[in-house]
């Protein structure tokens, strides 16, 4: 074999120069981190499950409030005060070298194999609720409205000044 000419190789390159530009566009665009979809569509994710529990609640909840003496047909509405907060596990390192102190945290990342990377979680916290509107047949009876407060307020954590409890119309 012999030498490669430098010549050649230039009027080559000369040549297919438009290709190789679009072959290193190409290139560069698959080294560029795409995040950002990633994210939205983890948010989006995360939105959806609150909405779902908060229906999910709305729903057994409004089954078990028709069950009560005299409540007759029900409906509820739940707010949510704050979405579900997930934490992550972290590795704390400290150092200090006489006067100064320094600290950095890592996320915990688990791996299993090179397709699978996903953060280690410490805590879940549920959805917290800020309110619930409660219409029923039955709301004339002080009585009625009075269980339906405490069962809400039993299952919800409210408290029952933020429950409100009126009556369907006809």
């Amino acid at each position: 074999m012999g030498k490669i000419d430098p010549k050649k190789l230039w009027q080559g390159l000369k040549k297919y120069r438009y290709a190789a530009l679009v072959l290193l566009l190409g290139l560069a665009l698959l080294l560029l981190p795409g995040g950002k979809k990633t994210t939205q569509k983890s948010n989006a994710a995360a939105s959806a499950a609150q909405t779902d529990y908060a229906a999910e609640t709305e729903r057994r909840l409004t089954q078990m409030l028709q069950q009560i003496s005299g409540a007759g047909q029900v409906s509820v509405m739940l707010t949510l005060e704050t979405g579900e907060r997930v934490e992550y596990q972290t590795d704390v390192q400290a150092s200090s070298d006489g006067a100064q102190s320094s600290e950095s945290r890592k996320t915990v990342i688990l791996s299993e194999g090179s397709s699978y990377d996903k953060a280690a979680v410490a805590a879940t916290t549920y959805p917290r609720f800020q309110g619930a509107l409660i219409v029923c047949e039955g709301a004339d009876s002080a009585a009625v409205r009075l269980r339906l407060l405490e069962a809400v307020s039993a299952v919800t954590g409210l408290s029952t000044d933020r429950i409100t409890v009126v009556k369907m119309r006809s």
